[in-house]
């Protein structure tokens, strides 16, 4: 019986698993051990003082900046990307990087991740692998830094790993802890513009800046937090959409005095700038905890010429330049880079050893454990051949995964034919004549086809392919099954079509409430939280996923309890029906009114199932998720009260609870107290 679950213990487990990957994919050299505990060891920590000691005033000047450097002839390797320079003198090689602003960075081997579809796989292995793999590639790349997704400085709406920040932190940060065993230095970096909004357009930011850090402890910074100590490592940067560094006061007290963050906060190109382009002076971006700037060239930037001339002028102390220039090498020796350096020409061999089939494999993955089945009536799922052909249907736009989807159903047994339509016109007559049709749809301007296709009287499965939560549905009623399938890969049909006709169950669960576009009125997110005060049921519900054949049932919570910070809380999930099922029980805690009074996920476990068996489960909470940001104290406050404990398969079907009595407590805020997860074990 296979588990994987959000706990307290071995996520090293999983990288002796992925270790064994990397070691299959070519020859590149691994780490023993990876992780935060490595970023911020007493021997990293060590080496970077050393290192720092060591250096000429200029050498430490030149490693807080990254600039594009010029190519060989004959050598494209670089292009595009940006050059850290290294100290050649104490042996300190050059790294390159992309530019963390750039929509359009060097072309890689490796689709981006679908961050979206990979938190609703709730697996936490998973992203461990897929960073993995993307770090073999951006390796192989002559690349030393990749930009991680999913969580951000400030809110980013839920568009990019899920609404939740719990979740969106352990995705985020297992994608990046398999970066680190391949020597790829993880960034969490603010948000692009394109990648910041909602189906409706609303854009969640503060209404001015700079905002206080602390007043995003609860969201957008627990996120950061917890993708942090989940990676054990990793470096930030700002900017991004919000072209300031210093749009959240504050922030560099919260990563050093609070979290004891010892590695880099990196600024994007243009980000020590304000919002009319004016450069900020050295000494603010110095007291901004920025310790490496992204600059446009070799001698552009606010820490190139206006740095040296703040620090001759002693604006700027040197003992602040060896503080920045520290973060900036624990960061390197803390994932190994500066030990294993990639190559600063391209290495074909390196770059892809063994074909595309890793990422392939990868890709079929996250979209078997991603996809969501939403809705299935009349047990239309699975499709059997014994009860005709089926018709598939979908746009111009969509013609290809149209294609792909029915090429891996007709392998599967199914007899498929094919139409494209044109939007807006009716139904073709062939939809008539058969008894289920499958609509492939990516907008809301599908609307009116899928209604009419579902009043001609078949059987209607609608697979939604985009990554709006906020996808009209009118329809809903009259189809018998929806699928949500995210934003299409061509891997993705060969799963697909097992899930569809029965060889392989839907397991993936929504990482955000889909509203169908109707979500409480004023509200900047229309998440969980937002439908909880609310109090209004969303259309589909954060967590939410349903199996084909499978059925759970949930025994009594008891809440387990060893001292007023270490609490869990333990339950059995069966099944209770003939078919194997995947679950992912959830586990969320409502705190009192005066701790905020809002649920909240605080751990899951995902568990494979057989006909009429059990699993015992146990679950840890987190205690950070107890309480409430203080800033004053620069600590959890967890006020006195009741705080209850509920299991279930979503935020809102939830099936047993149990309470218990806390005391008044504060909560240290440093990321080691924070438990790294663990994943799939047998």
């Amino acid at each position: 019986m296979r588990h994987t679950f959000i706990t307290t213990s071995d996520i090293m487990n999983i990288m002796a698993v992925t270790l064994g990957v990397l070691s299959c994919l070519g020859g590149m050299a691994v780490p023993v051990a990876s992780g935060w505990a490595a970023a911020s060891s007493p021997t990293s920590a060590a080496r970077a003082a050393d290192m720092v000691a060591r250096m000429r005033p200029e050498e430490k000047l030149s490693v807080l900046r990254a600039f594009p450097a010029p190519q060989a002839e004959g050598n494209d390797a670089g292009a595009g990307l940006l050059t850290w320079p290294g100290v050649p003198r104490l042996g300190l090689p050059a790294l390159r990087m992309p530019r963390f602003d750039d929509p359009h960075a060097p072309a890689s081997a490796m689709p981006q991740l679908p961050f979206l579809a990979l938190a609703a796989s709730w697996d936490p292995a998973l992203a461990h692998r897929a960073g993995v793999l993307r770090a073999h590639d951006e390796w192989g790349r002559g690349r030393a830094m990749v930009r991680v997704g999913g969580v951000d400085l400030l809110p980013s709406g839920r568009l990019q790993a899920g609404e939740d920040p719990f979740l969106a932190g352990v995705t985020a940060g297992m994608v990046a802890s398999g970066l680190m065993a391949g020597h790829v230095v993880p960034v969490f970096a603010a948000l692009r513009a394109e990648e910041q909004g909602r189906g409706d357009g609303v854009v969640a930011l503060p209404a001015t800046l700079p905002a206080g850090v602390g007043q995003f402890m609860n969201t957008s910074m627990m996120g950061l937090s917890v993708a942090l100590e989940t990676a054990r490592g990793g470096a930030v940067a700002c900017g991004g959409m919000v072209h300031a560094c210093g749009a959240l006061s504050g922030l560099a007290g919260m990563l050093r005095d609070q979290w004891h963050f010892g590695g880099m906060l990196m600024a994007m190109p243009g980000a020590l700038a304000g919002t009319d382009g004016v450069p900020m002076a050295p000494v603010t971006a110095v007291a901004d905890g920025v310790d490496m700037e992204q600059a446009g060239g070799a001698d552009e930037g606010v820490y190139a010429a206006p740095l040296r001339r703040a620090l001759a002028s002693g604006a700027v102390q040197p003992a602040r330049i060896d503080q920045m220039a520290q973060h900036v090498l624990t960061s390197l020796y803390g994932t190994g880079v500066l030990d294993h350096p990639p190559p600063f020409t391209r290495d074909r061999k390196a770059a892809a050893p063994a074909g595309p089939a890793p990422v392939e494999g990868l890709m079929a993955d996250i979209g078997a454990e991603g996809m969501v089945l939403l809705q299935n009536e009349n047990q239309v799922l699975p499709l059997d051949d014994r009860n005709g052909p089926v018709l598939l249907l979908a746009t111009q736009d969509l013609a290809g995964p149209l294609a792909a989807l029915g090429a891996a159903l007709q392998h599967d047994g199914i007899r498929v034919s094919q139409s494209i339509v044109s939007r807006g016109a009716p139904p073709p007559p062939q939809a008539a004549q058969v008894a289920r049709a499958v609509v492939l749809t990516d907008r809301d301007a599908d609307n009116a086809f899928i209604t009419a296709l579902a009043d001609l009287g078949g059987h209607v499965v609608t697979i939604m392919m985009s990554d709006s939560p906020d996808r009209a549905m009118p329809w809903l009623d009259v189809v018998d099954s929806v699928i949500q399938a995210w934003s299409w890969h061509d891997e993705y049909a060969a799963p697909l079509a097992a899930m569809l006709t029965g060889t392989r169950d839907f397991s993936g669960h929504l990482p955000m409430t889909f509203t169908g576009g109707f979500y409480p009125p004023g509200m900047a997110y229309a998440d969980y939280h937002a439908f909880e005060s609310a109090h209004i049921a969303p259309l589909f519900p954060f967590g939410y996923g349903l199996s084909v054949g499978g059925e759970v049932s949930y025994g009594d919570v008891h809440v387990t309890h060893e001292d007023t910070t270490h609490l869990g809380a333990t339950f059995s999930v069966t099944d209770t029906s003939d078919h194997p099922v995947r679950a992912v029980a959830q586990l969320y805690l409502t705190p009192p009114p005066e701790a905020g009074g809002v649920k909240r996920l605080v751990g899951w476990r995902s568990i494979a199932l057989t006909p009429g068996h059990a699993a015992h489960v146990s679950i840890p909470v987190d205690p950070h998720m107890l309480g409430q940001w203080d800033a004053t104290a620069g600590a959890w406050s967890v006020p006195a009260g009741t705080y209850t404990l509920s299991v279930g398969s979503s935020a809102v079907m939830l099936m047993h609870q149990a309470s218990v009595r806390l005391p008044a407590l504060h909560v240290p805020a440093t990321l080691e107290n924070l438990p790294p997860p663990t994943s799939q074990g047998e």
